[in-house]
C-alpha cells in the first residue's frame, strides 16, 4: 500500500545480517544497535502492508510503541489482517521483545564501547530472529510487495 522509496523489508534483512556477522566478531554494541534497526525496519514492513506511508513514517525509531501498535491491529482490525495471514498477528503477539532491544534506540548508536554484552546481544538476535521469519513468511506467501510492487 505505502509507496515510499524506503523498502523496510530489505533494510530488516541487511540489518538482520550485519548485527549477526559484528556480534560474531564481539563487536556486542554494534550488533545491538543493528538488531533494533532490523527489528523496527521488519515492524515496519509488517505495518506497510495496510496502512499509509504517512502512518508508517509517524513511529520514526519508536519500535516498542510500533511492535504494540503492530500487534494490536493484526488482532483486532480484521481488515488489515486479512491484507497479512491471519495467523501473523497470532504469532507476533507470541513475540517477547527484551526491553534492551529498542532501550534508548537509535542514540545508542553514539555510545562508548562496552555498554552491551553478549547476553544482550543475543537476547536482541533471538527476538529479531522472530520478526525477520515473519516478514519472510509474508514475502513468500505473497502478502507483502518487493520494491518494485510485485508479490
Amino acid at each position: 500500500m505505502g509507496t515510499t522509496n524506503e523498502d523496510f523489508y530489505d533494510a530488516a534483512i541487511r540489518h538482520w545480517i550485519d548485527g549477526e556477522i559484528l556480534e560474531e566478531q564481539e563487536e556486542y554494541d554494534n550488533a545491538v544497535c543493528m538488531q533494533g534497526f532490523a527489528a523496527e525496519c521488519a515492524l515496519k514492513a509488517i505495518l506497510k502492508v495496510g496502512c499509509p506511508d504517512d502512518i508508517v513514517r509517524k513511529y520514526s525509531h519508536y519500535g516498542k510503541e510500533l511492535f504494540r501498535d503492530v500487534v494490536m491491529m493484526l488482532s483486532g482490525d480484521i481488515h488489515l489482517a486479512a491484507m497479512t495471514n491471519p495467523a501473523t498477528g497470532l504469532r507476533l503477539s507470541q513475540i517477547v521483545l527484551p526491553d534492551i532491544l529498542f532501550r534508548n534506540h537509535p542514540e545508542r548508536r553514539y555510545y562508548m564501547d562496552g555498554k552491551y554484552s553478549k547476553e544482550d546481544a543475543e537476547q536482541c538476535r533471538n527476538a529479531t530472529d522472530s520478526l525477520i521469519r515473519e516478514i519472510t513468511s509474508l514475502r513468500l506467501d505473497g502478502y507483502m510487495e518487493d520494491e518494485h510492487g510485485r508479490i
